[in-house]
């Protein structure tokens, strides 16, 4: 493994450790376990990266992949989801793992699955600057997409009945239903999301060095 460069870690490391951005409402990814505590696959990469280099990582925990976009000045990378629209202001490295987003709704409806939920007079909470919420603005024809700060809002609003459906990570939505049992999931996904490490652009040493590291270590995307 070859040691980080002294240009790689000032752009990478400029206060000295690693502040990795992670959106704990991605649980697959980055969960708090307890104040300051984390597990996830997000946090599991981060110690195999900190093992490798020998550096300090701080865990940077966000609402949504949304608010790390918004703040990118607090961190120097994250783990997000690989959005084409992002890649005007980041640098996504090679996926790593993969989440399934889906729509959940209340027992009441009778509609199955996700393709069911586009039609008139059905609204659906997504969260602003979401994946999948990108995806479904350029797939959904009928429904209407309601916007929403956070995926604790967009649930809210289903479970208040603002909404008819919601749409979110697949185990995030699981965890909701067994929460709350007239909650339940669609049959099938919107789509599959794949999450990589990401940098600022304009970081080309520390880009080097990021994708060297993933050369080495030869890992394949998660399905």
């Amino acid at each position: 493994m070859a040691a980080l460069s002294d240009a790689a870690r000032r752009e990478l490391l400029p206060t000295g450790a690693l502040r990795l951005a992670v959106n704990v409402t991605n649980a697959e990814m980055a969960a708090e376990t307890s104040p300051g505590a984390f597990r996830g696959k997000a946090i599991d990469l981060s110690r195999r990266l900190a093992d490798d280099w020998g550096i300090a990582v701080e865990i940077l925990p966000f609402a949504s992949g949304g608010a790390i976009l918004a703040d990118m000045a607090a961190w120097d990378a994250a783990v997000l989801a690989v959005e084409p629209s992002r890649r005007d202001r980041i640098h996504f490295l090679p996926p790593f793992a993969s989440v399934d987003a889906t729509l959940a709704t209340l027992g009441r409806s009778d509609i199955s699955t996700c393709r069911g939920a586009d039609a008139p007079g059905l609204r659906i909470a997504v969260v602003r600057g979401a994946a999948y919420t990108a995806h479904l603005q350029a797939s959904i024809a009928q429904a209407e997409l309601v916007l929403f700060d956070s995926p604790k809002a967009a649930r809210a609003a289903l479970l208040n009945g603002e909404c008819d459906f919601v749409a979110g990570i697949r185990s995030t939505l699981a965890g909701l239903a067994r929460e709350n049992a007239a909650v339940r999931l669609m049959e099938d996904d919107v789509l599959r999301i794949p999450q990589a490490l990401a940098i600022p652009l304009g970081k080309k040493h520390a880009q080097a060095a990021l994708e060297a590291w993933f050369a080495s270590r030869a890992e394949p995307a998660a399905s």
